[in-house]
């Protein structure tokens, strides 16, 4: 999947479908300068497209320091 510029970010979205269940995980990478770090959460989503827009979503979120625990203000 492609990533998503913000802030001099980059998202990527890496959602897979779980075996079985028929939805969509919430998982991304966060990166910049070279360095990548993977974030997940638990939402599940019913369709590919929702789950690549809430991965973006969450990055955004992330970024703006509007999820504890989930730091990206290290990344050089």
């Amino acid at each position: 999947m492609n990533p998503v510029a913000y802030k001099g970010f980059a998202i990527t979205p890496r959602t897979f479908q779980i075996h079985g269940s028929g939805r969509w995980t919430l998982d991304l990478l966060i990166g910049r300068n070279r360095r990548l770090r993977a974030f997940s959460g638990p939402n599940t989503y019913s369709t590919q497209e929702a789950a690549i827009i809430g991965c973006c979503e969450f990055g955004r979120r992330i970024i703006d320091g509007q999820v504890q625990h989930y730091p990206v203000d290290d990344l050089p």
